[in-house]
């Protein structure tokens, strides 16, 4: 009787054990990285070379600010100046590559932990988005 007494303690501990080490901990302080279909929110976008701090803009300005959305992981829309440019999303290698329906340019985007880094086919624009 105290051998299974024992050996039931003994299996119960040991279940406990792995039940507890099957959780999801991040305790080394790394984000959980976003995805696509997150909520954006603009940080600060580049022309040319020339950096424009989200946090600096008017509200005017705001509103009519890059804007990113998708809602199903392949199709998007890249709002920039007030307008809407919808476009298709594929994952290419270690990036995701926008292609518009409204123009040949295309955007390459990578996600790095809770940020979300567009920039154009020629290198010219650079659009930085951050999530919760």
């Amino acid at each position: 009787m105290k051998k299974l007494i024992l050996l039931m303690s003994a299996c119960i501990f040991i279940s406990a054990c792995l039940l507890g080490g099957c959780g999801k901990s991040r305790d080394d302080g790394a984000e959980t990285p976003a995805i696509l279909t997150s909520d954006w929110e603009l940080v600060e976008y580049t022309v040319k070379g020339s950096t424009t701090k989200a946090e600096e803009l008017d509200p005017e300005v705001r509103a009519i600010a890059p804007a990113f959305r998708c809602e199903d992981g392949t199709n998007c829309v890249v709002s920039n100046n007030g307008k809407d440019h919808p476009g298709t999303i594929t994952k290419e290698n270690d990036q995701y590559v926008i292609r518009f329906d409204d123009t040949d340019e295309i955007m390459n985007a990578q996600i790095s932990g809770k940020t979300l880094t567009m920039v154009n086919g020629k290198g010219t624009v650079t659009f930085v988005f951050r999530t919760e």
